[in-house]
């Protein structure tokens, strides 16, 4: 489970899996963080430097977060950390512990506060993103693909990033503008009653 927004105050917001093979190492997964998440399995090594998307670098770092006040080396957490580009600041996304075991009464909890707690800006905002695939080196590939880009949609934005700059691809103003969205650049087709189920939350879109 992970620390998340380390500042200015972190709560536990999301899970990450840590897979541990038969030689004891042990790999951070995260297939649910988002458009600044890693795409690929992170072997738990102090600083090791991955590229991810386009120019962006990301890594692990063990460290302590500004609100630890026990600070001793067996309570540094892993910090996931990324920069847009070689030679710039490093940013903290979030921290988790890869020794602190969690039970199934836990994750309710947490899982009911990610999603009624008005502090918590998933319960305000539409979030979704799809990772761009493609066959990596052309024909030749094997079967191998790579991630080449993301799409993005908050609220009624939908954005596009294939390894540099963001761009805004369509800005949806309605309901019916969303889900036509959702199906041109997400391959998201809802039903009927699923198109109703927005009706009233804070995430539906009013037109004006």
């Amino acid at each position: 489970m992970c620390l998340s927004s380390l500042q200015p105050l972190p709560f536990r917001v999301h899970v990450v899996s840590i897979v541990t093979f038969a030689d004891d190492s042990k790999y951070h997964v995260d297939v649910g963080f988002g458009g600044d998440g890693a795409t690929m399995p992170l072997l738990l090594e102090d600083g090791l430097v991955h590229l991810n998307l386009g120019t962006q670098e990301i890594r692990l770092v063990r460290d302590w977060i500004p609100t630890q006040t026990k600070r001793t080396e067996c309570s540094k957490l892993w910090v996931f950390q990324y920069r847009n580009g070689a030679g710039r600041g490093w940013n903290s996304f979030y921290a988790f512990s890869h020794e602190l075991e969690f039970m199934q009464a836990d994750f309710e909890v947490m899982n009911w506060w990610t999603g009624h707690n008005p502090r918590f800006y998933q319960t305000k905002n539409a979030i979704l993103i799809k990772f761009l695939r493609r066959a990596a080196g052309g024909e030749q590939s094997g079967g191998v693909q790579e991630i080449y880009g993301k799409r993005m949609l908050v609220n009624g934005v939908i954005k596009e990033n294939l390894g540099g700059k963001t761009r805004v691809v369509e800005e949806c103003k309605s309901e019916e503008e969303r889900v036509e969205g959702l199906e041109k650049y997400f391959g998201i087709t809802l039903t009927d009653e699923e198109r109703m189920g927005i009706g009233g939350w804070a995430t539906e879109l009013r037109s004006t």
